[in-house]
């Protein structure tokens, strides 16, 4: 049953305290179908009704996994990582994981948001003050000088035409708006258009390194996972290149899953991409493979990665904000100035 299409489904939220839940049940020693119950139970209506169903799944033979992935509310990376858990019978720590991943997951959405709140509320304030002055001030003051004749400075002629031409520039930019994002529904799952929105998003100084740092973060914390649980090198990193949805990096590690087969080891494949990895995760990877910790070496750095991640989102917040300010000051004094020119001409003429 796809409980998508009915509108049931769970957030970040919401999956780190259903494996943090069922994680603890089963660590106090309860049994799985005591454990799922309790959930059940404690849950509200709607995820009642989800659990309920993964629960039924299990009671008729199916596994944790594939109960989850048949209500096509979990991801890939979610069936995924409980499948190694279940096989390796490691499922208490893979679900530790995944409540720790969606926790950390949650704690960064928290923090981008936080970060970008302020931006903005203040955007849109300024918005709404610029439009006020182009739909309401300025006709004003053009009906004003209309009265007065005499010729207006080039400037404020500008302004004028501007406030003039600003409802069908609003028109086009609002339908060029639902176009984007009719676009974006149908070709989103679309190779060229994940490939060309990828590539202009990486094109974008800021964003493009807090992307990187994202998904590196992301990629070394699953594959410590796995490669710490027993799966071998190859299966891991195709377990993980299902998990990743950014199309740079799910190409690069299906690349590499390539060059592993073909005789090379990750090192060297990663080395192909580091523009993507960056030479730190090779040369760490490296040491990892030589000395027989690379289990370690992800670990750190993930722990590193995400880290810096976040010392990062702090600093483009405290960059945005005064770049934020100066820039509508900018717009607000401009138009001001040009509205109030000819009243400064003319004042200059009396005297």
């Amino acid at each position: 049953m796809d409980f998508k299409k009915k509108g049931i489904t769970l957030n970040g939220k919401d999956k780190q305290s259903f494996f943090s839940e069922l994680a603890s049940l089963l660590n106090a020693g309860l049994s799985f179908s005591r454990s799922f119950q309790i959930i059940i139970e404690s849950s509200d209506r709607h995820k009642s009704c989800l659990f309920n169903r993964i629960f039924a799944d299990i009671i008729s033979g199916d596994s944790l996994w594939n109960a989850m992935h048949k209500c096509q509310t979990f991801s890939s990376l979610d069936c995924n990582v409980t499948r190694i858990g279940e096989e390796s019978g490691k499922l208490v720590e893979t679900l530790d994981f995944l409540a720790d991943y969606y926790r950390q997951r949650n704690s960064l959405k928290k923090m981008c948001i936080n970060a970008l709140s302020y931006p903005a509320i203040t955007i849109c304030i300024a918005m709404a003050v610029l439009i006020f002055m182009l739909l309401v001030v300025i006709p004003m003051f053009e009906q004003v000088y209309a009265r007065m004749g005499g010729e207006l400075p080039r400037i404020t002629v500008s302004i004028v035409s501007l406030s003039k031409q600003f409802p069908m520039i609003s028109a086009i930019l609002i339908f060029a708006g639902l176009a984007v994002f009719c676009l974006h529904a149908a070709y989103k799952e679309h190779t060229g258009y994940r490939k060309f929105t990828s590539s202009l998003i990486l094109h974008i100084p800021l964003f493009r390194e807090i992307i990187k740092r994202y998904q590196i973060s992301r990629f070394c914390r699953i594959m410590y996972l796995l490669v710490s649980s027993g799966i071998p090198l190859l299966k891991a990193l195709k377990f993980t290149g299902d998990s990743v949805t950014f199309y740079p990096y799910q190409n690069a590690i299906g690349s590499i899953c390539e060059h592993i087969e073909n005789g090379g080891n990750i090192t060297s494949g990663i080395d192909h991409h580091e523009k993507l990895f960056g030479k730190k995760m090779t040369a760490l990877l490296k040491v990892g493979e030589e000395t027989g910790t690379l289990p370690r070496m992800l670990h750190s750095l993930g722990e590193d990665t995400e880290k810096s991640l976040q010392y990062l989102i702090r600093q483009a917040n405290n960059m945005i904000e005064p770049f934020l300010i100066l820039g509508i000051g900018t717009i607000v004094a401009f138009i001001l100035i040009a509205m109030y020119l000819p009243m400064f001409k003319i004042g200059m003429a009396f005297q």
